[in-house]
């Protein structure tokens, strides 16, 4: 079953079921469901904008979406526990079982989301690709190396390959998934995540994650998606000082903005990275276009 049909059994039945109703071969091509106040739900796909109920004829979609079904997708979707993703939703977002992320836009106060505007589901799969030539030469003599593009150029999908890949051998490898997207690890998630041998730190910071790595499992290699957060470069200074390889992804569609963004920039102070990828964008995800030393 399509991933898509497994996140619309988070939502009240008022839209799972007509949107349960997909033929099975669109599905896939489903990244995300876009649920905004006073407009039809939306799908992307193929990184392009679309009205479900183009996909869904007969299917008796909701024509606009009202703030009572938006609020209670939003309750849903957090199990009716809104409290327990409250970190992340200061960031904009929370994350589902299955490694879903789920966007929030709407009036927000001191105590959080007052009114939910609008909410992006994204669908989340575990998608791997084949690794270009200079990766397969990384793979064999690795070093410090930072993926970077802008979001949708598969950042997460190359770093899943590239765990895969180390995995194979004999190599020790803690990965840190703080937003539960990379390995989607949680009991019950996407299966093949448990197949590949390595240890998983998931739903932590990346600096509590680091910390326990370095103390318990004696990796050689790191791996962090979406580094650039504060404290994340003290984090990475540590395990440098202890020899570990880092291998981490950033959003940034330039070497320039590498070192304009603060925190990238006291990331690469660090010294923990030698060369960056910079990837090509929703187009071709996943596609190395420039190389980088650091």
């Amino acid at each position: 079953m399509d991933e898509y049909y497994r996140l619309l059994q988070s939502l009240p039945p008022a839209l799972r079921t007509p949107l349960e109703k997909l033929d099975i071969h669109y599905a896939p091509y489903v990244q995300e469901i876009r649920l905004r106040l006073g407009q039809p739900v939306l799908f992307t796909m193929q990184g392009r904008l679309c009205p479900a109920a183009k996909f869904l004829p007969g299917a008796r979609l909701p024509t606009v979406l009202d703030a009572e079904a938006l609020r209670d997708c939003f309750l849903q979707l957090c199990r009716r526990s809104v409290y327990a993703y409250e970190d992340e939703l200061k960031r904009g977002y929370f994350t589902v079982q299955g490694g879903c992320r789920i966007g929030v836009a709407g009036c927000r106060g001191p105590g959080g989301f007052s009114a939910v505007t609008s909410l992006n589901l994204r669908i989340a799969r575990w998608l791997t690709c084949p690794l270009p030539s200079e990766l397969e030469a990384y793979i064999a003599t690795p070093a410090g190396l930072l993926l970077a593009g802008p979001p949708g150029s598969g950042k997460t999908t190359l770093l899943r390959s590239l765990v895969q890949k180390f995995c194979e051998g004999e190599t020790i490898v803690s990965v840190i998934d703080e937003r539960g997207e990379l390995m989607a690890c949680e009991s019950g998630s996407l299966p093949r995540a448990a197949r590949i041998r390595c240890d998983v730190y998931a739903r932590c910071t990346k600096a509590e994650g680091i910390a326990m790595a370095l103390r318990c499992m004696n990796p050689r290699i790191i791996v962090c998606d979406e580094l650039g957060t504060p404290g994340d470069a003290e984090a990475v200074a540590q395990g440098v000082a202890s020899g570990v390889i880092f291998l981490a992804a950033v959003h940034c569609d330039s070497p320039e903005g590498l070192r304009k963004k603060p925190q990238l920039a006291q990331l690469l102070a660090t010294g923990a990275f030698e060369k960056a990828a910079f990837l090509s964008g929703r187009a071709k995800p996943g596609t190395v276009v420039r190389w980088v030393a650091l």
